[in-house]
């Protein structure tokens, strides 16, 4: 699995936690479970977006580098 991919998952995984962390502070009437809940939910959107950069860098990485064969096999001819 690709880091970008790995990091999307455990973002995802992090945030449905987090959730039922909060749900369950706040069934219980535990603050600091529903805050701790709140703060993995975060870390995980985080994560998320991490990923989702890295795969928009590695993307365009990818784009500039066939324009620059492009250019290359121009130049070639």
């Amino acid at each position: 699995m690709n880091s970008n991919l790995g990091d999307k998952a455990k973002g995802m995984k992090d945030k449905v936690v987090g959730k039922i962390k909060e749900e369950y502070g706040d069934l219980v009437d535990d603050s600091s479970k529903e805050l701790e809940g709140k703060l993995q939910q975060a870390r995980g959107e985080a994560i998320q977006k991490k990923g989702e950069i890295k795969e928009n860098l590695h993307d365009k990485a990818d784009d500039l580098a066939d324009k620059a064969n492009d250019k290359i096999d121009e130049w070639k001819k």
